[in-house]
């Protein structure tokens, strides 16, 4: 047997030969820090670290805000070894969301490792930088999104929602306290199960047995519990998003407690990952088991399995060679994920973040609800159809100006494909721009009183605040859904949603917060996202 020693003296050259190469990192990484073009003010980087460290205690929007105020309207940090230049002013982001195949701000984020560990890894839509496979994709989404049709079945399955949820509130008691994110977040994952599969998610139900601690059929409480489970599975994964955009990979495998919370975000992801490809893999074999002289499915999934292929469901037939070919199980994948996570916490948020507002300023509560009263009557019973919902302006204004105020998606990155200049410097092509929209849509300068919570701003804005129509403004200090050709396909969902449940809530029900002095518990990873709202939610005495 050989026994290999080491010396004191080849430990101490270890050692040495350890400091030398930090040494020299540190010095090539802050010349590049030092040497950087255009340079901006911002928070001083660490090396590994950039500016991540500095986050953490603050949500992410309240830390960009706080910079913000520091270090102006435009300035820089470095977030998993990626220097990012936020921008803070309507005037710096004008030209970033054109609604033209032109623009020079097609691209979203870098897909970084870390997104790709995660799960992001440039298909779908939300995060795919790859422009032909993006078009490619957006045509399923818009095929199915927003065909006048779907407007009325979206409202009919909102209202069955609807009623679902008010019975198991009636249940519950007026005196229960509901904690109404809870609810908003298996409504809207409920609806958007419904639409991308064509099936029920039994969401509400198994959050409502779970309350009750119904306990009687285990079979089916194993089926709720499931249920349950993957509502949460997409909670969970959202909130997870900002580990793998701040982090680097040495951060999150060597730092402890980031690492023990990065393992359990990965440990989601597989749940969620075989969650969604076993309801492909299923729904393929459903497809391929139906005769041929037998309808299918109408819903995402069959549209997504079936294009452009001799059971395609899809009315308009694509002619474009690029769009003509079927989509793989990834691919199917990937988009099912994105309508499942773009479609559950923003609207289910949203809400809640309307119901606070409306709670804590009863004016705008009541004439909201006298132009529920105008436009649908008094009979409760009465359908509601999507000719009602498109005359609702004030609450559509009132679902604006609580957006303004806490913005779901507070900020999104882009990335220039040819050379541009912003805000007076010359950036090269690759560049990662932040629009920070929380500090845009507070701009003191566009918006009158921007503090206060004021609906009026938005309510027939052509009579009223020409603010929003200088030069074009509009477009530039506020956004709700995105802009350009990246917009939000899901935008009219939301807005059927939101709507018919406010129509729901406020037409049959008196709310009561039950603390009404605590602020909004709203926590921003991402994006904003509802902790808590308790509420006591009592039927209307007519």
């Amino acid at each position: 047997m050989i026994t290999t020693i080491i010396s004191p003296f080849e430990i101490s050259d270890i050692f040495n030969l350890f400091i030398t190469f930090t040494i020299l990192y540190v010095a090539r990484y802050y010349y590049h820090y030092f040497t950087r073009p255009n340079r901006l003010p911002g928070p001083f980087p660490l090396p590994i670290l950039g500016n991540a460290h500095q986050q953490i205690g603050y949500g992410f929007n309240d830390w960009l805000i706080s910079l913000h105020k520091k270090y102006g309207d435009m300035y820089e940090v470095t977030l998993a070894g990626q220097r990012l230049i936020v921008l803070c002013k309507p005037d710096l982001i004008e030209n970033m969301n054109m609604p033209s195949t032109k623009t020079k701000y097609f691209l979203r984020p870098h897909n970084t490792e870390g997104f790709a560990e995660y799960g992001f890894d440039g298909a779908g839509i939300i995060f795919n930088n790859n422009y032909e496979s993006w078009r490619y994709n957006r045509q399923f989404f818009t095929q199915a999104l927003m065909s006048p049709s779907f407007n009325h079945q979206a409202i009919e399955w909102t209202n069955e929602l609807c009623n679902e949820m008010e019975s198991c509130w009636d249940n519950l008691g007026e005196d229960h306290e509901l904690d109404l994110i809870k609810w908003m977040r298996r409504f809207t994952n409920e609806m958007i199960f419904k639409i991308a599969t064509g099936t029920k998610n039994d969401a509400i139900s198994s959050y409502y047995k779970t309350l009750i601690n119904d306990n009687k059929n285990s079979l089916s409480n194993e089926k709720l519990k499931e249920s349950d489970n993957f509502v949460e599975s997409i909670e969970t994964y959202v909130e997870g998003i900002i580990y793998f955009f701040i982090f680097n990979k040495f951060v999150r495998q060597n730092f402890p407690f980031i690492r023990e919370k990065v393992k359990k975000l990965l440990k989601n992801r597989d749940y969620l990952v075989d969650k969604l490809y076993t309801v492909v893999k299923e729904r393929r074999t459903e497809i391929e088991n139906t005769p041929l002289d037998q309808p299918l499915r109408h819903d995402m999934l069959t549209i997504f399995i079936t294009a452009n292929t001799p059971r395609d469901i899809n009315i308009v037939k694509n002619t474009d060679d690029d769009l003509s070919k079927p989509m793989t199980d990834k691919e199917i994948f990937r988009n099912i994920l994105d309508a499942m996570i773009a479609g559950t916490d923003t609207t289910a948020n949203l809400i809640c973040f309307v119901v606070y507002y409306l709670e804590h300023y009863p004016e705008v509560k009541q004439r909201m609800k006298q132009e529920f009263e105008t436009v649908l009557g008094n009979d409760l019973t009465k359908p509601i159809t999507y000719n009602d919902l498109d005359k609702l302006e004030y609450c559509d204004a009132v679902i604006k100006e609580a957006y303004r105020h806490t913005p779901i998606v507070f900020s999104l990155g882009r990335l220039n494909d040819d050379n541009v200049m912003v805000g007076e410097h010359n950036w090269p092509k690759g560049t990662a721009f932040q629009i920070l929209f929380s500090a845009i849509m507070k701009d003191k300068n566009y918006w009158t009183e921007s503090e206060k919570f004021d609906p009026d701003r938005f309510y027939k804005v052509e009579e009223n605040d020409k603010y929003l129509l200088e030069k074009g403004k509009a477009t530039s200090i506020f956004h709700m859904f995105g802009g350009g050709i990246r917009i939000c396909p899901g935008r009219k969902l939301a807005i059927i949603e939101i709507k018919c449940l406010l129509i729901s809530i406020y037409r049959k029900y008196d709310i009561e917060l039950v603390d009404k002095n605590s602020p909004l518990k709203c926590n921003s990873h991402f994006i904003n996202l509802c902790k808590e709202l308790i509420v006591k939610i009592k039927p209307r005495k007519f």
